[in-house]
């Protein structure tokens, strides 16, 4: 399942699961750990092609700072820690590419006066005993840049996502946008490319206080051509991008720049996919959860970015804490003598490991 930190799909399984958990982001890894801590059976699945969800699409060489116990991370070395801290640990498998369609219910064939629930997938139909939805914002792709088709130089040096930073090395980048995500993107290939251009149509950015400030040095250092509000109106090139024209978007002059590779971040549409035809209660978008983190669905949970109640926070910290609450009420939902409060696992350490250690 696992070879050289790298998580690798499994064939659907036919067994019923305490725990199926959709999603395989930060959350949904978490998720399974927290069933493997209370004894229970999990599986992931996810329609990515990749454990981590927008960790590992998005941004795997960006920093992350707010985890708790990492003064910063790699997204990247994160997802790794977090798979071996659940699926190795607890030899879960996953189910990549694997779209959840729907739930049915049906009796338990081991107790007929309790029900299962029947996922079915695109791949075929998997059997558990609660669900736990832990997918993100949900499906995600990248918005495109408005008055102007980029189409024809996709793949041939216009970027949307970033797998190395390596890929720039050397090369002329312009980065387009003006959001956390292209100033970040800044910061973190201002020592690998050869130059930078920031491209944004308007004259002020939406990213943290303390990101646009570096990137304002980097800028009076000479080392970021910033150019706003700009906006592309024609590249150029001879099978990939050689160069690209930019508008003043106030006084229509024009500008030449020489380039190698533009990258696109200007953000990305989400959407709950199958998720919205379920008898759910959205809104906005996400699912509604009360605070024991139950949907409006029998059997099934929700826990990360993909949920609202009131207080909501969108950070990974409490991503982790909901899971946990999650996964406890579904254990106690399967074996309602059992106690919602976990033991420690300084006492406990990991369950079939040897008692105190992890």
């Amino acid at each position: 399942m696992s070879t050289n930190g790298k998580v690798h799909s499994v064939e659907l399984d036919n067994d019923i699961r305490d725990v199926t958990v959709i999603g395989g982001g930060p959350v949904g890894l978490i998720t399974a750990f927290w069933a493997g801590m209370r004894e229970a059976s999990s599986r992931i699945i996810d329609s990515l092609p990749e454990i981590g969800g927008q960790l590992t699409t998005l941004y795997p060489e960006k920093w992350i700072f707010d985890v708790p116990g990492h003064p910063r991370v790699l997204a990247r070395d994160l997802v790794e820690q977090l798979e071996r801290q659940s699926v190795e640990q607890f030899d879960v498998p996953v189910h990549l590419e694997t779209t959840a369609d729907r739930v049915e219910y049906e009796p338990d064939p081991h107790d007929p006066e309790r029900q299962i629930l029947r996922l079915v997938t695109d791949h075929g139909d998997l059997l558990t005993r609660t669900i736990v939805i832990a997918g993100g914002h949900g499906a995600f792709e990248p918005k495109k840049l408005p008055g102007f088709d980029m189409a024809p130089w996709e793949g041939r040096g216009a970027h949307y996502l970033v797998g190395e930073k390596a890929q720039f090395l050397d090369k002329r980048v312009m980065i387009v946008g003006g959001g956390d995500s292209a100033l970040d993107w800044v910061v973190n290939l201002v020592d690998t490319a050869r130059s930078i251009t920031l491209v944004h149509r308007r004259e002020g950015f939406r990213a943290h206080e303390a990101t646009i400030s570096e990137v304002m040095q980097d800028a009076e250092a000479g080392r970021v051509d910033l150019r706003v509000p700009y906006q592309i109106r024609a590249v150029t090139g001879d099978g990939r991008i050689e160069g690209v024209t930019l508008f003043h978007s106030e006084t229509e002059e024009e500008v030449e720049v020489p380039c190698d590779a533009i990258l696109l971040q200007l953000g990305f549409k989400t959407a709950l996919g199958p998720l919205k035809e379920w008898p759910l209660e959205i809104e906005r978008g996400a699912i509604v959860v009360d605070p024991l983190m139950r949907t409006s669905m029998e059997g099934v949970w929700a826990a990360g970015d993909i949920t609202t109640f009131d207080g909501k926070l969108k950070l990974i910290a409490t991503g982790f804490a909901e899971a946990a609450i999650a996964v406890a009420q579904a254990v106690h939902h399967i074996r309602p003598e059992s106690r919602l409060q976990p033991k420690y696992s300084t006492n406990t350490g990991v369950p079939g490991a040897v008692e105190g250690q992890a």
